[in-house]
């Protein structure tokens, strides 16, 4: 497959109908709308403007409180749903039926009512707890907190830190005033508390007396009553408050059987903003409005019908060359290299005019991918996994991609195991050996290789698949440049490139190689003397002279060292095919020293954590070898993805009707 071909979609209509083709092009999700070229203060297009966003304004407020509902009854009524629970299908007419997101509207208000109820009860307990903190040091007095004594012998209240001597307080306070009087109270981590008795005119000396030890004095207002009789009624409202708290908590439990209306309704409001934010991409008049878009070709038929159904003049038409950095890219594929398309995504989107990467990248990673795997139970695991999830949960979009392309490389890693023979490494040798059954158990069948035993068979295995693939990516550069009238740097780089490695490949196993005619040395040398020839004439073409001679050099250095390493990066497949037969291995071997069943925890843990390096390790590295060595011979970036406007649910699955 390839890159889907785009048509560009212009149109015009009359404003009344703007919500409803929004909403049916929205249905259809193959439209992808875009910013029409129009300068709209040139006063040429004074008559023009952009729609009106309160709307977009209005359904982000009610997506914020639908969520905010969600999230308090996420705190209240935790949901059951389960890794693999099934999203519930509805259809496109449940999801937008205005009475229903009405009524989902008015639960969110509930909901959120309820919550803001629950929490100014709290705030308030928090409040009464505070206060009875400040008056627990008084309750040990049988004082009044809003007694101020007499006019002769005022009272006051006072502090002073808790580290203070209260002993050298009070004689400080009789030294200068006599009489005065000190009554401890009760204290806390930072202060102590007592109050202050002594003659009106005294109170100035007490208070200077005092100062040295940062006493001050304590304001209690709106106290009436003693201390304890205050912290009484404290504690009962502060227990009716509980009460309350707990029903209005038992109260939004209540109401999680909104839960699933008020998903809907998330679902629903997130449609809301999108066809919203697609609308202030519109150029609106008086009476009509522009559109400008693109669609798949197609989809051109599907779009035809739904405009038939409308008074609106529109054209469709191919991207000329100069609109190709411009068309949104989507890619279609078979089920074997779709998955891979967020692999694609990750590095960057193809241009309009180049090849979709996929169906040629698919094969090379699952093979890579299992290369480096190498082991039947890893593989199995990863398959029975992937398909349970895949079943039971039936994820959507990157999730379902990225479990159908972990699927394949399951096979893959199992397909390799075979040829190595692994099981969790060693383990079904170790495992009989310590049964007795038999000690010289080494697999059911004679395995091809072992990557511990056989360095030599791994590296070269590994530095071949390196040689397919950077000669295919070669091979697509080929074609490409064909196919853009690129003919001359096609010959004169990749093929001339061909020529010098065959060639020199050749030459190379005829004079060294036993068996194999002489004459297959005389062949290679020829063929990398015109592959030489070839990349000198490309040099003198493109650059006369002494130029193209320099130029010819530096691509023979460039070249050699270049396709050197970039091959010789590959060995990472034989890095960690190794790593992690030997890390099995070690696993299973530190557990058989004591024995089965501590044979049987250390394998199992081990292998565990083995698995999940691994999985990381091979994804990573096979990631990096299509991204660098392999796209870095042809790929052409700088296309951006196709977003039509469209239906996306991220609580239910939508059954497609007929428009």
């Amino acid at each position: 497959m390839a890159i889907v071909k785009m048509k560009r979609l212009r149109l015009l209509c009359p404003r009344p109908d703007r919500e409803r083709l929004l909403r049916q092009l929205q249905s259809l999700g193959c439209v992808e709308l875009r910013e029409p070229a129009i300068d709209l203060s040139d006063p040429e297009w004074a008559g023009l403007g952009k729609p009106d966003l309160s709307g977009l304004e209005k359904a982000r407020e009610q997506s914020l409180l639908l969520n905010g509902a969600l999230d308090a009854l996420h705190r209240y009524a935790p949901a059951k749903d389960g890794l693999f629970t099934r999203r519930p299908e509805i259809t496109e007419g449940e999801l937008f039926d205005d009475e229903a997101y009405a009524q989902g509207l008015d639960a969110a208000r509930q909901v959120m009512e309820a919550e803001q109820a629950l929490a100014a009860k709290g705030a308030e307990r928090v409040k009464l707890l505070t206060q009875k903190a400040s008056l627990e040091p008084w309750s040990c007095l049988d004082v009044a907190l809003d007694e101020e004594g007499t006019a002769a012998v005022p009272i006051h209240f006072c502090s002073v830190p808790a580290k203070t001597d209260f002993a050298s307080l009070e004689a400080a306070v009789g030294q200068a005033v006599e009489p005065a009087q000190l009554i401890r109270a009760g204290s806390d981590r930072e202060l102590q508390y007592f109050l202050l008795l002594c003659h009106h005119s005294a109170v100035s000396a007490c208070y200077e007396a005092m100062r040295p030890f940062g006493a001050s004095r304590v304001t209690l207002r709106g106290w009436t009553g003693t201390a304890a009789e205050n912290i009484a009624l404290l504690d009962n409202r502060a227990a009716a408050l509980e009460r309350e708290e707990a029903q209005c908590a038992a109260g939004l439990a209540a109401l999680g059987e909104k839960r699933d209306a008020l998903r809907r309704c998330v679902d629903r409001a997130a449609q809301e903003i999108s066809r919203e934010e697609n609308k202030s991409r519109l150029i609106d008049t008086d009476a009509a409005f522009l559109l400008d878009g693109w669609l798949p070709a197609e989809n051109a038929d599907q779009v035809e019908k739904l405009l038939a159904g409308f008074p609106c003049a529109w054209e469709m038409a191919d991207p000329t060359e100069e609109e190709y950095p411009q068309v949104p890219i989507k890619l279609k594929n078979g089920p074997l290299a779709a998955p891979f398309n967020v692999v694609t995504e990750m590095y960057a989107m193809p241009a309009y005019n180049s090849v979709d990467p996929n169906p040629l990248m698919a094969p090379f990673f699952i093979i890579f991918f299992g290369f480096m795997m190498n082991d039947i139970a890893y593989g199995l695991l990863m398959v029975i996994g992937t398909a349970f999830f895949l079943a039971k949960a039936r994820p959507k979009g990157t999730m379902q991609y990225m479990m159908t392309m972990f699927f394949m490389c399951g096979i893959a890693s199992i397909f390799w195991g075979c040829l190595t023979g692994s099981f969790f490494g060693d383990f079904l040798p170790k495992l009989f050996a310590l049964l007795g059954i038999d000690d010289n158990f080494v697999w059911f069948w004679p395995p091809l290789f072992t990557p511990v035993n056989d360095i030599i068979t791994v590296m070269v295995g590994a530095i071949a698949m390196g040689v397919v693939q950077v000669f295919t990516g070669m091979a697509i550069s080929v074609e490409e440049k064909f196919r853009h009238g690129s003919a001359l740097d096609a010959v004169t780089q990749e093929i001339a490139w061909y020529c010098i490695l065959g060639g020199a490949a050749l030459a190379i196993a005829g004079n060294l190689l036993a068996g194999l005619p002489p004459a297959l040395g005389t062949v290679g040398l020829a063929i990398l003397v015109l592959g030489l020839a070839l990349l000198l004439v490309g040099n003198l073409i493109r650059a006369k002279g002494l130029g193209g001679i320099i130029g010819f050099g530096g691509d023979i250095y460039n070249g050699v060292s270049g396709y050197f390493s970039d091959i010789l990066s590959y060995l990472r497949l034989m890095a960690l095919m190794m790593a992690g037969s030997i890390i099995a291995t070690v696993f299973n071997t530190l557990g058989s020293v004591f024995g089965l069943v501590p044979f049987l925890i250390v394998a199992l843990i081990g292998n565990v954590l083995n698995l999940v390096l691994n999985l990381l390790g091979c994804y990573v590295h096979t990631l990096r070898l299509q991204c660098l060595e392999f796209f870095g011979r042809f790929y052409q970036d700088g296309g951006k993805l196709f977003r039509p406007l469209t239906v996306e649910t991220k609580y239910v699955d939508i059954l497609k009707e007929e428009i």
